[in-house]
């Protein structure tokens, strides 16, 4: 008995679902366990809060660790910092001018000199001689004077000496302490680790480091930090959105060993002109959404005076929001590893052969015929082999995720486009071939790894361009747009054509260069993202709700109405996007799971009701408007 095609696509498609279903209880189960988030403050600042209200830092610390500040960030401070800021009791500068002794023969040699009482002038010297072996100390009138290994100039933007107040603040009150160290020129991998080691025999509460400065220490000999970072359960933080020389391959190698962490800058808020409340909505989106779980807390500039009640209002907000949504203010712990399942290797398979075979179905105008059972099994079997390969070659693996996300948003734009006498169970249909598809994508490609983002998806951006693409050419072959290609090659081009040509190659571009790209997002945007998600909670994708389903209504309305066909092609291609977007919504594997589902809705919903609406527009105002104006003007003439 043979098997309808469109039959045997949605059969796939449904043990698609059911595999990526079973592949993705494990992500499910860590997602809802992994619920503890931790603020961490500089020591620096709470320092200055209570010089600013008179008052110890233990008051200050033990009011904010109240409200959710569970760790002691502990800085490495540079040449320039201690020259410039003069955060320790030590002086920074050349021999000529801080070491007479030593001055006749290294007179442009950068030395460190304090007090020989200093209460951290041994910890301070054992740190320096590991990180910088070649420093020397001697004595020099009433001083004691460490040699550095360079010249001002060289050691000026190197970090080498740690906050040891901070580290002592943080043992006193026994918490964690988040070390920062910074880049350092003159010191090897294996030095910065010695150091390090070091710092944990005296302060093993460091449970955290988060590099600093632009280079990550030691690179690019990094096996010996985490090595010593492994060895005393030390876990790594990658500050998100920030670019660093060698801290994403120290991210990768410290793995399991990380925790995301977000954090603001005072340029960041002052160019952005963040409020108050958008700094909140910032934070609580990046625990909810993007499963951070360690943030950086300021008291920013804002206001003026009363920064320590500012603040502590702040961090009051912020842990309620964050309470109201299920997690807990604890020091976060690492994720489970997990990899890629088999059953999830079985849906991408699935989904990827039966979408392409369909999809060539489509271009020979064969969509509605039948096939043989013995066509159907081979097509499984093959699915299953593509899926067992991809499982077991990651290169195949990591080639064929930008195609498969292709093609389920190719095949779920011409369901929707090419089914418009029945628009509701079309529109449905296309929504749950994204969701088998999209699912299929996050169920073998959402590993823990993925979700840390140490091995981003690589196929983002082919989500996004192809199926634009392949929509074109479907049309061009299938003769859904009025010409064929050699007439319109043929042919003068007609401006209309040439401006939406244009429009659409910039949305592409532009599409494509702010894809995973938050810097190039303009304030009024980012202002008009955070109503939509105070609205709705979580905030569909523009892309859909504003371009993609709009236009998927507008082009039903134009084909019923036989208007415009030279340009419908416009609105088909504009649809498209919607479904890139949806399953690029999957993609991302550090959202929790349930967030991609409910954006994916929720843009679906939002924008089919403001395709109605413009559509009603249009039918009801602008094109009575036009007729009218177009018999004016026949009447005049």
């Amino acid at each position: 008995m043979d098997i309808n095609k469109r039959v045997l696509l949605w059969s796939a498609l449904a043990v698609a679902f059911v595999c990526a279903a079973a592949g993705l209880l494990p992500r499910v189960a860590a997602e809802k366990a992994n619920k503890s988030v931790a603020f961490v403050a500089e020591y620096r600042e709470v320092a200055s809060l209570a010089y600013q209200n008179n008052v110890e830092p233990a008051d200050v610390w033990r009011r904010i660790n109240d409200l959710g500040v569970l760790g002691v960030a502990a800085a490495e401070y540079t040449g320039d910092e201690l020259a410039s800021h003069n955060p320790m009791p030590v002086r920074f500068g050349s021999a000529s001018l801080l070491c007479a002794s030593a001055a006749k023969k290294n007179f442009s040699r950068a030395v460190l000199r304090f007090l020989p009482d200093f209460v951290y002038a041994d910890i301070l010297w054992e740190y320096i001689k590991a990180k910088l072996p070649a420093s020397e100390l001697i004595a020099d009138g009433g001083y004691k004077v460490i040699l550095l290994p360079g010249s001002v100039e060289e050691l000026k933007f190197s970090a080498f000496v740690p906050d040891v107040a901070a580290l002592e603040f943080a043992r006193a009150s026994g918490v964690p302490a988040l070390f920062r160290p910074g880049p350092c020129t003159p010191a090897s991998g294996q030095n910065v680790a010695d150091a390090f080691s070091l710092l944990l025999e005296k302060y093993p509460n460091i449970k955290n480091i988060t590099p600093a400065g632009l280079v990550a220490p030691g690179y690019p000999e990094l096996e010996p930090l985490v090595s010593v970072m492994k060895a005393h359960d030390i876990t790594m933080s990658q500050v998100e959105f920030i670019k660093q020389v060698g801290v994403p391959q120290l991210a990768k190698m410290a793995a399991p060993y990380v925790i995301p962490m977000h954090s603001l800058t005072r340029d960041e808020i002052i160019s952005r002109g963040l409020s108050r409340r958008t700094i909140a909505d910032r934070f609580v989106r990046a625990v909810h959404e993007r499963s951070i779980r360690l943030i950086m807390v300021h008291p920013y500039d804002l206001q003026m005076g009363g920064r320590l009640d500012i603040f502590a209002g702040d961090l009051a907000v912020y842990k309620e929001a964050l309470e109201a949504r299920g997690y807990k203010m604890e020091w976060p712990h690492t994720s489970p590893v997990r990899s890629s399942p088999l059953a999830g290797a079985a849906a991408c398979g699935i989904v990827f052969v039966f979408t392409l075979w369909f999809y060539f179905a489509r271009l020979t105008a064969s969509e509605a015929e039948n096939v043989s059972p013995f066509t159907a099994a081979a097509l499984f079997v093959a699915s299953l082999v593509l899926g067992a390969a991809m499982w077991k070659l990651p290169l195949l693996a990591k080639l064929q995720g930008g195609l498969c996300g292709a093609l389920v948003a190719a095949e779920a734009a011409l369901s929707a486009l090419d089914c418009w006498k029945r628009r509701p169970i079309c529109s449905i249909g296309a929504l749950l071939i994204v969701l088998a598809g999209g699912l299929s994508i996050a169920s073998f490609y959402g590993t823990s790894a993925a979700a840390l983002r140490l091995t981003p998806f690589s196929g983002v951006k082919l989500t996004l361009l192809l199926p634009p693409l392949m929509v074109l050419y479907h049309d061009l072959v299938r003769r859904v747009h009025p010409e064929p290609l050699g007439e319109i090659v043929s042919r003068p081009a007609l401006w209309g054509e040439l401006v939406l040509i244009g429009v659409m190659l910039l949305a592409l571009l532009v599409m494509a260069v702010r894809s995973d790209n938050v810097s190039n997002v303009p304030v009024l945007e980012v202002a008009f993202r955070d109503f939509m998600e105070r609205a709705l909670a979580v905030r569909p994708r523009t892309k859909e709700f504003l371009v993609g389903y709009p236009a998927l209504v507008l082009y039903w309305y134009l084909v019923r109405r036989d208007y415009l066909p030279h340009y419908r092609e416009a609105a088909r291609l504009a649809a498209s996007l919607a479904f890139c977007s949806a399953v690029n919504t999957f993609c991302h594997f550090h959202t929790l799971l349930q967030l991609s589902v409910i954006r994916v809705l929720n843009g679906w919903w939002l924008g089919m009701a403001v395709g109605l609406v413009f559509t009603a527009l249009l039918h009801f105002a602008f094109v009575p408007f036009c007729r009218r104006a177009h018999s004016y003007l026949a009447s005049k003439h």
